[in-house]
């Protein structure tokens, strides 16, 4: 919370942002423990990793699929804090029904069911934030976010294994189902609230409405190299990550407890990132130059971590590693925010976290897919190669775009 206080916020403002900032935390740490839990409950039996690997597909393939049709509620509802609340009430309900019956395929299902909320709430509450903010502090805002993400993300695997330890499996997703409903209290609390003027965009438009937060992100010409670099970053860290593991116990021989220190240590450099990102000017250039150094510094450490000999040896890197990312979150989501006319941000949102969400997915299966021909070892190795390249190819397009568009104030693509 840090860069709360770096920045001069009215005390409706700040009272809001606050509000907003822990019961996202308190909704990430829950969904951090719930997922631990679940894990958990479909590792026994035949066909685990089937289970598993249907669970997170159920978990992201509603945000992909209703993107559109989430983005255009989002951005036509008369209030969205109320509609926010809606979701947060019901997402409780789900997780409510996912701690009393365990069965495989009742709690895939739920799973997809409350996926589907999310696909509403997630860029709901991120058109929300900027409101709040203001829009010349939207880096500021969204570095606390980030930070508060951050932490939860930290702290969310080990709580959830001790809870499960202590309480059993079905606990964790009760607590998960307090926090929503924390969640649907603060947001009641919240002073601000976003409503669609009724002098732009009408529903009416129909169909065209439904693709412009995709167009928002590819025709403008800042976003467009950017978020095809972020998609192959994605790509891969989700690879390293299925990957990580594999590297850590059997190429380096070390022990799950060192897996779990190596991740927190990741952890710990995002939190510092997403902190120090408070600092960034809020300026096209500043904020793409800001992308692209973390993006490179991602890469190049990323295939360094290929040719490590020694688990000890991790802890630096992907503290740096963390760090970057962090840098790369903040400034990425500030850039497509500032950058997208107002009445069009839940759109944006709902389209960017489809694409991120697409990326994440095949991330996964190419990762397996690579792991089964080459060495963990050599999976770092092509994955920070990638993104170097990626990096090179599209970041100067970026930077020339963001330098003859310093003056350039988008207008509504639905104008």
């Amino acid at each position: 919370m840090v860069s709360l206080t770096s920045v001069t916020f009215s005390p409706v403002q700040k009272r809001d942002l606050t509000l907003v900032a822990i019961l996202r935390g308190v909704s990430y740490l829950g969904d951090a423990i719930a997922l631990i839990a679940l894990y958990l409950r479909l590792a026994h039996g035949a066909n685990a990793s089937w289970a598993i690997a249907s669970l997170s597909i159920a978990a992201s393939l509603p945000l992909v699929v209703l993107s559109p049709i989430s983005g255009f509620i989002i951005d036509h509802t008369p209030t969205l804090k109320r509609l926010l609340t809606i979701l947060c009430f019901c997402e409780g309900v789900v997780c409510v029904g996912i701690g009393l019956w365990h069965g495989r395929i009742v709690t895939i299902g739920l799973m997809a069911l409350l996926s589907c909320f999310v696909a509403f709430s997630f860029p709901g509450y991120s058109a929300l934030v900027p409101k709040i903010a203001g829009e010349e502090n939207i880096t500021a805002a969204n570095s606390s976010m980030q930070s508060v993400q951050g932490i939860a993300a930290v702290a969310g695997p080990g709580l959830g294994g001790l809870l499960v330890g202590l309480l059993g499996q079905s606990w964790p997703l009760y607590f998960d189902a307090i926090s929503f409903g924390l969640g649907a209290i603060a947001t009641l609390m919240l002073v601000t609230d976003r409503r669609p003027d009724p002098g732009v965009e009408r529903p009416t438009k129909g169909e065209r409405d439904l693709g412009s937060g995709m167009r928002v992100l590819f025709a403008d010409r800042v976003l467009r190299p950017l978020v095809i670099m972020f998609v192959v970053f994605l790509l891969a860290l989700v690879m390293i990550n299925v990957a990580e593991v594999f590297f850590i116990t059997k190429t380096l021989h070390s022990s799950a407890l060192m897996y779990g220190l190596v991740g927190t240590s990741f952890g710990v450099g995002n939190i510092v990132g997403a902190v120090a990102s408070a600092k960034i000017k809020q300026h096209d250039v500043s904020l793409a130059r800001a992308a692209l150094l973390g993006s490179i510094v991602v890469a190049l450490f990323v295939g360094a971590i290929g040719l490590v000999e020694h688990v000890d040896y991790l802890f630096p890197i992907l503290v740096v590693v963390g760090v970057a990312v962090g840098v790369v979150n903040v400034t990425l989501t500030t850039l497509m925010t500032v950058r997208t006319p107002e009445a069009q941000r839940g759109r944006m949102f709902a389209a960017s976290n489809a694409v991120f969400t697409s990326a994440e997915i095949l991330g996964t299966v190419f990762g397996g897919l690579i792991l089964t021909i080459v060495a963990p070892r050599t999976v770092f190795q092509i994955a920070g190669t990638v993104t170097t390249i990626f990096v090179l190819v599209f970041g100067p397009f970026a930077l020339r775009a963001t330098r003859s568009a310093k003056n350039f104030e988008m207008k509504s693509l639905d104008a």
